[in-house]
């Protein structure tokens, strides 16, 4: 065989061996084709508008947005400078209709904090202190889906599973925050909502005020994350402007809510035992995993069994058995 070709062994599934050869390149050729295969940078700007909104969890949504041409351009026409303006995104809940203004990233794309099963719009534009915001672009409307359990119940019995059903299946599957989420859920279903209340009674100087199912399926999220151990200050921007304001009534620190004074609450309100796995990760592997409420732009929430979940089945009658102890 020529010096200038290299065998190369294929073997062809079913046949014997065959012998594909191919000509070595010239090093004038070999530098050409390194070119040619090198990643070209991308452009810095596409030259043209267009803004997207996309929801990313039930909790956290994403926009990104591209300008044809420099923002500021007219400003400097009229006034001679910005006059003080500087980029902005509004980001709008259709839901409540409250608007939020944040800087606008120098990335182009920017990442929110929401509310599950709400309708938003973002707007990006120019703004100045105590002037009119001026709208450049304006996005598409997305809702987020429920932090929670779809309450569509097919009409084929084997098809339906119930929250206590589901906890128990989640909690099999490794995914315990998630279980205990629904377990709380399967309690409030059998109690009337009672279960949840009687929970931040026992935490909480301040009673619960007048709640929608949808906060209290987000406050079922917090005790959650702050069972896993969660900080609380990383929670408190995520909530909505209801349940933050009973949070505010009373002073609350990261160590406020102990996890081990949580799970004991848990337990002798509704008999919810949490044991760890001798023969798994330790706490930290579960509170990374530990309610929806705390999902970021890049957290995968994958089974893991450092702890099991055992709750008894939860009725009217259990629960306030339970209760008449204390």
């Amino acid at each position: 065989m020529a010096a200038n070709k290299r065998a190369m062994p294929f073997f062809f599934p079913g046949s014997s061996e065959l012998v594909i050869t191919h000509e070595t390149p010239s090093p004038a050729v070999a530098d050409k084709l390194a070119e040619l295969s090198a990643d070209e940078p991308l452009p810095a700007s596409y030259q043209v508008d267009r803004i997207r909104l996309l929801p990313q969890s039930p909790r956290r949504i994403y926009l990104y947005w591209e300008l044809a041409r420099d923002p500021f351009e007219p400003l400097r026409r009229v006034f001679g400078e910005t006059d003080g303006y500087r980029l902005a995104v509004r980001l709008t809940d259709l839901d409540t209709e409250e608007t939020n203004l944040h800087e606008a990233s120098a990335t182009r794309s920017q990442w929110f904090d929401v509310l599950p099963a709400h309708a938003y719009r973002a707007e990006v534009g120019l703004y100045a202190p105590g002037r009119a915001f001026i709208r450049l672009l304006t996005s598409n409307t997305k809702r987020t889906p429920p932090a929670s359990a779809s309450r569509h119940i097919s009409p084929e019995p084997e098809e339906y599973v119930s929250a206590e059903q589901f906890a128990r299946i989640l909690d099999d599957a490794g995914y315990v925050s998630d279980a205990l989420e629904v377990a709380l859920e399967a309690a409030d279903e059998a109690t009337n909502y009672a279960a949840t209340r009687a929970i931040t009674r026992k935490l909480a100087p301040a009673s619960l005020p007048p709640m929608s199912e949808e906060e209290l399926a987000e406050l079922r999220g917090v005790l959650t994350a702050l069972a896993f151990g969660m900080p609380w200050q990383s929670l408190r921007p995520m909530l909505s402007t209801n349940l933050a304001g009973w949070f505010d009534r009373f002073k609350i620190e990261d160590s406020s809510f102990d996890p081990a004074q949580i799970t004991e609450v848990l337990h002798s309100t509704l008999g919810i035992e949490m044991t760890r796995s001798p023969f798994e990760a330790p706490p930290e592997a579960a509170r990374r995993r530990a309610a929806r409420v705390i999902v970021g732009a890049s957290e995968v929430n994958l089974p893991s069994r450092p702890f099991h979940l055992w709750m008894p089945s939860m009725t009217e009658r259990q629960f306030r058995r339970q209760n008449d102890k204390d």
